[in-house]
């Protein structure tokens, strides 16, 4: 068996560098030397040429003489006429990168896109953390319980206005601001449930029911990202089988949103370079 290396001159008949992006500084017709053992296989040839040139051994063929294409696992040694000194052809070929058909984004049907009704009062700072006399503690509970007797009859609107007039006595929780934001997602008044859920949030940040308020209202005005941050952190502090459907849909279409957004960028900047290159 032969013994030591055989040092080969490899002369480069073809390089797709434009579909390599650049990564190689090797050009057609250069010669690359390389050093191996006659006993190491046409494939471990390819390898270590694919170090100096940076390119897969997948997307190389050596040919020795021009147009026989040697196998890969055939032993340097074996190849009929190639000896130390020998100058093989390499042949770097790399297939383009397909291309990515564009993400296409359908229109949303759940979308609201009508007017909201003026937001209903919201207590402030004061009325949020007044404490309340007896009197007021027995009127804010009378007005609760209208309110729920209105729900269960299907009167939202008297249920709102009840719940309302509870929660501006004072002394609001988080889980008041939290059940009226859930009212006004019945009403379809998406923004005044968003801001009720965010007050549910200041006043509780551990709310799933806010929190799952919240991601249903921002779904419906097309906050998507929100939605989605929204329900993961509902999710979190007490899972709720009946959000999945909808937690699922807006972060697919975040997804769709955040991948075209990407290809919009980058078909961009592919026309800036074309541009500056012509």
């Amino acid at each position: 068996m032969a013994s030591g290396q055989w040092t080969f001159r490899v002369k480069i008949a073809q390089i797709d560098n434009e579909v390599m992006n650049k990564k190689s500084k090797w050009e057609k017709g250069d010669f690359l030397t390389v050093q191996i053992e006659p006993h190491a296989t046409v494939n471990m040839f390819k390898q270590r040429m694919g170090l100096i040139v940076m390119a897969h051994p997948k997307h190389q063929e050596v040919c020795f003489p021009e147009g026989t294409v040697l196998d890969d696992i055939m032993k340097l040694q074996d190849v009929p006429g190639l000896v130390d000194g020998s100058q093989p052809l390499l042949y770097i070929k790399v297939p383009p990168e397909p291309v990515e058909a564009l993400v296409e984004i359908s229109d949303d049907e759940g979308l609201f896109t009508g007017d909201e009704v003026a937001v209903p009062d919201t207590p402030g700072d004061d009325i949020v953390s007044k404490e309340l006399a007896d009197e007021e503690m027995d009127k804010q509970g009378a007005l609760k319980s209208e309110a729920q007797d209105a729900l269960e009859d299907g009167d939202v609107d008297k249920a709102l206005a009840k719940f309302t007039e509870a929660m501006m006595i004072g002394g609001v929780s988080a889980m008041m601001v939290a059940k009226r934001a859930e009212m006004l997602l019945k009403q379809k008044r998406y923004k005044a449930a968003i801001q009720d859920a965010s007050l549910a949030l200041k006043l509780n940040p551990d709310s799933a029911k806010a929190y799952r308020a919240r991601g249903k209202a921002r779904r419906f005005v097309g906050e998507y990202e929100g939605s989605a941050a929204d329900f993961s952190q509902a999710q979190k502090i007490d899972f709720d089988d009946g959000v999945v459907e909808m937690d699922d849909y807006v972060k697919k279409r975040v997804a769709k949103v955040q991948k075209r957004a990407k290809q919009d960028a980058k078909a961009e900047a592919d026309a800036a370079k074309a541009a500056a290159d012509a």
